[in-house]
Formats: C-alpha cells, structure tokens, sequence
C-alpha cells in the first residue's frame, strides 16, 4: 500500500474546555487498521480543560511553573516531557484570550481515545500521536514534535543492520514519532486552517503494540552529544 497521509478538517474546540470526542465523528474521518492518527496537543489540552485566562496570570511565572527544567538566556527555554522546547509548550494561538498549556498524562488519554476508535471503527493496529510545533536552532519557521505517542514503537533501529557499502551501522536509528509529527504538523498548519487531525495510511515497517511510549527516544544525559552543550537547571 502507497504512503498516504491527510488532514481531516473539523468543527473548532472552544477554550477553556471542550469535549475532544464529537471530533472523531467529523465528516470524512474514519480509520483503517494499521493507521497512525496525528493529534494537535491543543486539542487534547483543550479537552483536559488545559486553559489559563490572560491577563489573570504572570506568563513568565506560568512558564516556569509549567517547565520540567529550565535554560535562560535571552528568552525562556525549557524542558517539558523530555522535550527542548520555548516557553514550556504554552502558546496563545487559537487560544481565543487564553493561555493553552501541554496536556497532561498524555499517556493515558490517548490510550482512551486508542480504545474509543478501535471499538468505533473494529480495528486493531492503530498508532496515535500527540504532536505540536517547535522551532530548530538556527532555523526560521516551525517543525512538528511527538509529545506522546501510544499504540506503536516510536523507534525504528537500524543497529546490527548494514549500509549500501556492507557498514555494520552500531548507533542508527530512525525517530518515526517525530518524523511523521514534522509532515502532519506542515498538513495541519497554523492559523485557521482547522485541521487538528492527520492520518498516517500505509506507513512499512510499524510495529505496533500498546507497551511503547516516547520513553523509547529518550537519551541519558551521559549518551546524548547535545548534553553537555544545553545546561538546564530545575
């Protein structure tokens, strides 16, 4: 099967809170086995009541409140679920006077939204990712991230395997969460497009399960090249 992934438009979820689920019953949403739903953070935030009014609260104190850990310089950078990202993923876009934060135990809403769609649509195999967007050093405009993922093993490992040349590669691997969050992130975009949702259609090489999260990405500090360069304090 070719790789097919597209947007799904959708009616609008409301700050402070509103019920992520009647999105699932959006015109031409329906999923298929093997399928990997992208999911916009702010939606699930938005669902979990997520939602600050502005002007009732000091933003700087609501982003470190918000961060795992902290790198300050000439703006707040943080940490926020294993993740470098400004600002600890707060955002005020699409956020009609309100402050959106992260979603919290990620994990186990998109394991209830996992089990809601099996059941709807009587599949197995089914991926789910909670993405938003962040910016790269040195780099002008946004790229997706995974925050969470549920359903699928988010790391394709090439130790062990061989290059063109007959390489015994010892570290590679391939970061699929990220890779497909920075492709739905571009079809979901970042104005008014409405467009919250993205599914993944024929992706090789998945291998689905329910015992994987992001934790399968994440580095030791003592294994990671960028650890030593961006010091964080908590």
């Amino acid at each position: 099967m070719p790789l097919k992934i597209f947007a799904v438009k959708t009616s609008i979820l409301y700050p402070p809170r509103d019920n992520i689920f009647p999105l699932f019953d959006s015109d031409g949403f329906s999923l298929e086995r093997s399928d990997i739903l992208c999911i916009a953070t702010k939606c699930l935030a938005i669902h979990q009541g997520r939602c600050v009014k502005i002007g009732t609260v000091d933003r700087r104190r609501l982003i470190c409140d918000e961060a795992d850990r902290l790198w300050e310089k000439n703006c707040l950078l943080t940490v926020k679920d294993g993740i470098v990202i400004p600002f600890s993923g707060i955002d005020e876009s699409n956020g009609n006077g309100y402050y959106v934060l992260w979603p919290q135990d990620v994990t186990k809403l998109l394991a209830e939204i996992h089990g809601y769609l099996c059941e709807k649509f009587t599949i197995k195999n089914l991926g789910i990712i909670s993405i938003d967007s962040k910016i790269e050093p040195f780099r002008r405009g946004t790229i997706g991230v995974a925050q969470d993922i549920f359903g699928f093993n988010p790391i394709k490992d090439y130790r062990g395997k061989v290059d063109l040349f007959g390489r015994r590669l010892e570290v590679t691997s391939v970061n699929i969460a990220d890779s497909l969050a920075s492709t739905a992130c571009y079809l979901m975009g970042e104005g008014n497009e409405s467009c919250p949702l993205v599914i993944v259609r024929g992706a090789e090489n998945v291998e689905f399960g329910n015992e994987f999260s992001m934790k399968n990405t994440q580095l030791a500090k003592e294994d990671d090249m960028f650890g030593n360069i961006l010091n964080f304090h908590n």
